[in-house]
Order: structure tokens, then sequence, then C-alpha cells
């Protein structure tokens, strides 16, 4: 299974695979690296930099077993990371088709923050595109170079995403009804950044 270390990897916005002489396919890609199925269960995740990789690394170690909000762990190299495979569509896809947000998605997704505050991330944000249905139909945030780095205390990302897809409202009006302290702080940032 280690024949994927032959994968090279070079940093670009995205990164650029440079070489890949194994029979595993290429899911995705992104600035810090680029992911590769190995199993129906498992990919690894090769990066460009390894400081990339020791500040994931460092990431999904110090909080994966305590949360299920976060890929679990197989293997860890220097320069690649054997995760969990996440089969289901990203939140971005699920929005694409479905064009509308329930009151039951909004609730998880207020759910992700709050368990993203509980375990002291600095970026209390994430993409839709990162944020992925397992098999079993609950939600994973994938990409965690940076959580423990850049400090953001509202979910910045998260609301450009929504708002791009024409769900903001909708979203917010949900929050309003499930969290209305959470929803005041949202509207005076929103206000602010105009």
């Amino acid at each position: 299974m280690n024949d994927f270390t032959q994968i090279v990897v070079k940093p670009g916005k995205p990164v650029q695979v440079l070489l890949n002489p194994t029979p595993y396919p290429l899911i995705g890609k992104g600035l810090q690296g680029a992911v590769f199925k190995l199993s129906d269960d498992r990919c690894v995740k090769i990066y460009s930099k390894k400081i990339h990789c020791l500040r994931e690394k460092q990431v999904l170690l110090q909080v994966g077993e305590k949360s299920t909000i976060i890929p679990a762990v197989y293997e860890t190299g220097e320069n690649y990371i054997i995760m969990e495979y996440l089969n289901g569509p990203s939140l971005q896809e699920y929005f694409e088709k479905s064009e509308t947000i329930s009151e039951a998605l909004t609730r998880e997704i207020l759910n992700l923050i709050i368990e993203i505050k509980n375990l002291q991330f600095m970026r209390i944000d994430f993409s839709l595109r990162h944020t992925i249905f397992d098999k079993d139909g609950r939600l994973k945030i994938i990409d965690h170079v940076n959580s423990f780095r850049i400090p953001r205390s509202y979910p910045k990302r998260l609301f450009k995403d929504l708002k791009q897809l024409g769900l903001l409202t909708s979203f917010l009006e949900h929050v309003h009804k499930l969290n209305p302290e959470c929803y005041e702080k949202w509207q005076k940032l929103l206000k602010r950044m105009g």
C-alpha cells in the first residue's frame, strides 16, 4: 500500500501533481495538497510542503479522538496523512442540487460551529466544499491545516459560500429561530462587513 509515496506533488494554486505512477485516482486538490483514494474507506493526502502536513497532522491527532466531525487518521508520514475516505457529497454539492436549506441542516451546521469552538480551534469557520457527509449521513470537516493558526471568531467563509448560492438569508432565518443569541451576534458582524 505504501507505493503512494511515489506520488509527487508540487506547490501551486492549486497544487500540481507532477507524478502519479500508482493506480490511486486523484479525488481532490487544494492549496496545500492532493488527495488520492486508496480504498473504499481510506484516502491519502500528499502535501506539497512538509510544514503543511505537520500542521494538519497536529490538528487531526490532537482533536480527532475527541470529535466525530474530524475524519479518522490511520497513518502519518513526513508529507502524507492516510485518513478516512468520506464518500458522501460536500455541502456545496448538496446545496447546488437542492437549492434550499432546511432548519434541520441549519441545526447540524450550528452544531459543527459549536463543536469547532469546543475543540478550541482558532478558525471558527469552514467552507461548504470542505464539509462532507460520511457514510452514516453525518457531517465531517476536512482540511485543517490552518485550524490552529488563523484566528477567525465567526464563520466568514461559510457566510460567503451560502451567499453565493443564495442561501444565506434562509440560513440566518433558521438561526434566528434556533439560536437567537448567535443570530444577533452574526447580524452585527454582517452589518459591519457591509
